[in-house]
């Protein structure tokens, strides 16, 4: 009996590793494997357009990989690729999920966080604009808030639409656990 127990726990430990090594090879490959200097003009072509239908006058323009609104530049943090890439290495590795299923998700976050970023860069470049804040103030503090709120949304979008996920964290976590108080009663 309890060598299938080892064996068992052997088995949920490999399971986990090489989920950690799939959700991590992913991850580095979609968020490195370019500039994404495409991403970046889009997001601020669009952050202009949505800022001149506010009222504040902006203007993008892109110089070899860079793109800008204003004189500010928008990096590749900007347009929100590394959530899609955390969110792409937790759903591709998924034995029980579609393949349909794991790209409308991917599909649907990078869409929603996409336009997320441009909601935070609006608000932030708004915020200069009209002098309420200066840019490290608006960019700092009021961009992690919003990071946090994306980063929400993402867990809340996984949640829904594909909860393997989160019995895919239970699991990792309670395994720990378990592996922890087996410690513990050894000592």
């Amino acid at each position: 009996m309890r060598k299938m127990q080892k064996k068992q726990i052997v088995y949920k430990i490999l399971k986990v590793v090489f989920y950690f090594l799939a959700f991590s090879i992913i991850s580095f490959i979609v968020y490195f494997i370019s500039d994404y200097g495409f991403l970046k003009a889009a997001t601020a072509e669009h952050s202009a357009g949505v800022l001149n239908a506010v009222g504040v006058k902006s203007s993008f323009s892109t110089l070899n990989d860079r793109a800008f609104v204003n004189q500010i530049e928008i990096v590749k943090e900007c347009t929100g690729i590394q959530v899609v890439a955390v969110f792409a290495g937790l759903i591709i590795p998924l034995p029980k999920v579609s393949f349909r299923k794991k790209i409308e998700a991917i599909t649907l976050v990078f869409f929603t966080v996409y336009l997320a970023n441009i909601l935070r860069i609006v608000i932030e470049v708004w915020l200069l604009a009209k002098g309420f804040l200066p840019w490290s103030q608006a960019h700092g503090p009021l961009g992690t808030l919003l990071s946090i709120i994306s980063v929400a949304i993402f867990f809340l979008i996984t949640e829904k639409f594909i909860p393997e996920v989160g019995c895919y964290i239970n699991e990792a976590v309670n395994l720990i656990n378990k592996l922890f108080k087996d410690k513990q009663k050894n000592c």
